[in-house]
């Protein structure tokens, strides 16, 4: 028999809470004393720009107490001393910190996000304005920016010229990570805005021959030009611009803002004008920041103080629910509805005290509200913008301008970079008598699908193309039914970590694995494509369509493409509007189809079957004449993209319901695809497009 010693018990239980007090006591004494540490991966070597703000927000913060008594330290890592990635190495390592500022440019905000998500850190750049990364990085927690991207900024470009009644426009952008944000949306914004893009040129940067841009721009006689470029460039396009005598206008973007303009051109550069980041007008921050530095803040300087401001305020949410991981304190502190609290000392020091109490203010910082994507999270919602002009050999910025007054693009609570098309530019597809009905009854069903694009880069249009191929052969497509052309060489490119394997999304299967395919590499070309079409059996393509008017054909196809022309293996062969008309035209006059349906995923798809009557005929595809495609799902271990955003929509909508019709898919690809136009053509000449479409794709 045992006895219990009550007493001796009840002793041992009293030293243990004891000893726990003492340590909790010890803790909670070693941790106030602790400074609360931020990383800042930012140039530094003599830049006031980033020291200033950052300092300033710093003795804010640390003038009123800290965060809970403990004073905020900045731990610098300058980029302009050493290479990127090894600094931003060097503070995922330390321990002591949670979130870091940074980095300066996009493409270093590529390499890094992964290894912040990988180690749950956070990362706040106030300079990474890629449209791309709220597409690469939403959801994940771990990136977040206190300017919008460039997104907001093109459609804030275009927003100023509707209201001065341009009615055509044409873009000149560098042919750079930089331009391409303004590359992929202007021609949204441009529909959206009822203002038609006139043309489209990419030009390399500061080679001087981007005069050649200009007058093929000139040649539309557009209102504007857009010029997305910096100051050199920006000088050869004015003066190319002044020689041809054209009243034409030019208006540029924050790159070109620089007095190296004025330097370049001289009186020429009287009157120029562009677009600029700058703070929230009804802040106080900028007249503040002149007060106290004796000149005017830099275009970045808000949001430099902002990433200060957000950084300790999830650094305050961690000292109050210290078990809550960095990305949801930080979560907690953008989406706060409770009292608003400003950016100054006062502001800052009330925001600080209610996170810690376990409070959730309203944040607003130097740059405007910091309010943020409702889903994404990434970009905030409201993003300002002046406009400067040259006067008297100097820049001057004269209006300011939010994002939030520029019209909307999609729903509430959703930022720039996740705008979709609103209904009134559906167009009148879906409403059409239909004057066609097919002669036959549906014997056979036959598909193409291509994947023609080549390197690493190009994954996702490789994985589409084997994505499709494989919901057919799900649907119980035979392989003697499918031609199938794709490049072929993702799975074995020294850049795939995983040796062999496509995947479509995030820790999908191996769809490279069991597909069997018909034309590979440099066999994968436009001519290949219209024998396949066709039928022409030839030494090269052994391989062709065998169909007839009880065929039932299906293509998909995902590659690049230019205005007017779809690319097929590099830019070397290619189907322009003319020869996808003709090809249409003999397929249809030599009885080579029932009914025939083309889905593709390129840029500017719709122009090349602008001209296409074809009886039987549906083309169905991602983007306007006038838009690029944009990329979707962003694998972070591979760091590539993984499907376009067209393709995965229309995959995903068909495996939730498959008695959708075709009808019914363009409209919900029309509503849920960011930023292009989903168009559907030829609908008159189809037949009826309310069939389901899976129903189409069985044979």
């Amino acid at each position: 028999m045992f006895f219990i010693d009550r007493k001796k018990n009840g002793y041992i239980a009293l030293v243990l809470i004891i000893l726990i007090i003492g340590i909790w006591g010890g803790y909670t004494i070693s941790h106030s004393l602790t400074p609360v540490r931020v990383g800042v991966l930012l140039s530094m070597t003599g830049d006031l720009e980033n020291r200033e703000p950052l300092e300033w927000a710093q003795e804010n913060i640390n003038q009123n107490g800290g965060i809970g008594g403990r004073p905020l330290e900045l731990v610098y890592k300058d980029t302009a001393k050493g290479d990127t990635l090894t600094l931003a190495k060097e503070l995922l390592a330390d321990g002591t910190i949670h979130v870091v500022i940074g980095p300066d440019t996009s493409d270093d905000t590529y390499t890094l996000a992964p290894l912040f998500a990988e180690k749950n850190k956070i990362l706040i750049s106030p300079y990474a304005t890629s449209g791309d990364l709220y597409r690469a990085f939403g959801k994940s927690g771990t990136f977040w920016r206190t300017t919008q991207g460039d997104v907001a900024q093109i459609k804030t470009i275009l927003s100023i010229l509707k209201s001065r009644n341009a009615g055509h426009v044409a873009l000149l952008v560098e042919n750079t990570s930089y331009g391409d944000t303004f590359y992929d949306w202007t021609g949204f914004f441009a529909i959206e805005y009822g203002i038609n893009l006139t043309s489209i040129q990419q030009f390399e940067r500061e080679t001087g021959r981007v005069g050649e841009n200009v007058d093929l721009a000139l040649a539309q006689d557009p209102d504007y030009i857009i010029a997305i470029c910096g100051p050199v460039d920006a000088a050869t396009i004015k003066q190319a611009m002044d020689r041809s005598g054209t009243q034409t206008k030019l208006f540029l973007a924050d790159s070109a803002a620089s007095p190296l303009l004025v330097s370049q051109l001289g009186r020429a550069a009287e009157g120029m004008e562009g677009t600029t980041p700058t703070a929230d007008p009804a802040s106080g921050f900028a007249s503040a920041y002149q007060e106290k530095f004796g000149h005017a803040p830099s275009d970045f300087a808000a949001p430099i103080y902002d990433a200060l401001l957000l950084a300790a305020a999830t650094e305050a949410r961690q000292d109050a629910v210290f078990s809550e991981i960095p990305a949801d304190s930080l979560r907690h502190v953008v989406y706060g509805n409770g009292t608003l609290v400003g950016w100054n000392a006062t502001g800052i020091h009330d925001a600080l005290k209610s996170i810690r109490s376990g409070g959730s203010p309203d944040l607003s910082g130097a740059s405007g509200p910091l309010r943020y994507d409702a889903e994404y999270g990434v970009d905030p919602l409201v993003a300002y913008y002046s406009i400067w002009v040259v006067e008297n050999g100097t820049l001057s910025a004269h209006d300011v301008i939010g994002s939030e007054k520029t019209g909307s693009a999609g729903v509430e609570g959703v930022s720039a970079s996740g705008s979709r098309a609103t209904r009134t530019n559906m167009g009148s597809a879906t409403s059409g008598t239909s004057r066609y009905t097919p002669l036959t009854e549906r014997k056979d069903f036959q598909a193409v699908i291509v994947g023609s694009s080549r390197g690493w880069n190009n994954y996702r249009h490789q994985s589409d193309a084997l994505a499709v191929y494989a919901l057919l052969r799900k649907n119980g497509v035979q392989d003697d039914h499918i031609i199938l052309m794709l490049y072929d060489d993702i799975p074995n490119l020294p850049e795939n970590p995983i040796k062999g394997d496509v995947h479509n999304t995030l820790n999908g299967i191996n769809l490279r694995s069991g597909a069997r395919t018909d034309y590979t590499g440099r066999q994968v070309t436009a001519e290949t494509f219209e024998n396949v079409m066709l039928g022409n059996l030839t030494a090269d393509t052994p391989v062709v369509l065998e169909s007839n008017t009880s065929t039932d054909v299906f293509v998909y196809i995902a590659s690049h493409g230019t205005p007017g022309r779809t690319l097929i293996t590099g830019s070397t062969t290619s189907l322009t509007t003319e020869e996808f008309t003709n090809l249409t035209n003999r397929m249809e006059r030599e009885g080579k189809y029932r009914q025939i349906v083309y889905l593709v995923e390129t840029c500017f798809s719709e122009g090349i079957a602008r001209n296409s009557t074809a009886k039987g005929m549906l083309y169905l595809t991602g983007a306007s004449a006038t838009e690029p495609s944009l990329g979707a799902v962003y694998d972070m271990g591979i760091k590539q993209w993984l499907s376009d955003e067209f393709t995965a929509t229309f995959l995903n909508v068909i495996r939730t319901d498959p008695d959708i019709t075709f009808r019914e898919l363009y409209i919900t690809t029309y509503e849920r695809v960011t930023g292009s136009h989903v168009r559907m053509l030829n609908t008159e000449n189809f037949g009826n497009i309310d069939i389901p479409v899976r129903e189409y794709l069985t044979p």
